[in-house]
């Protein structure tokens, strides 16, 4: 069964459309499993797992490598705004 669930989120993951939507699922379980938390705190939940299973962060902060998480953090600051941006020309 896992393998089939693999394969399928391999296949839905590859547009921008079904990321999306993988992440919308995945954001409602955060919410499930934190259901004492705010809406705030849940985002910051979410956060925290997606920022814990990246590759890149996990190995820049394994090989203390502070510039490169500075540089990810700022590039994570402007990209929230730019999706906010997106979010508002969907209107």
């Amino acid at each position: 069964m896992k393998t089939i669930f693999l394969w399928m989120l391999k296949k839905y993951a590859n547009t921008e459309k079904g990321r999306i939507e993988i992440m919308r699922i995945m954001d409602d379980k955060v919410s499930d499993n934190y259901s004492e938390q705010t809406l705030y705190g849940n985002v910051y939940n979410y956060f925290i797992e997606f920022v814990m299973a990246n590759p890149f962060v996990v190995k820049c902060t394994f090989q203390n490598d502070k510039e490169s998480l500075r540089i990810l953090k700022s590039g994570i600051e402007k990209s929230f705004d730019e999706a906010i941006g997106y979010i508002e020309n969907e209107k």
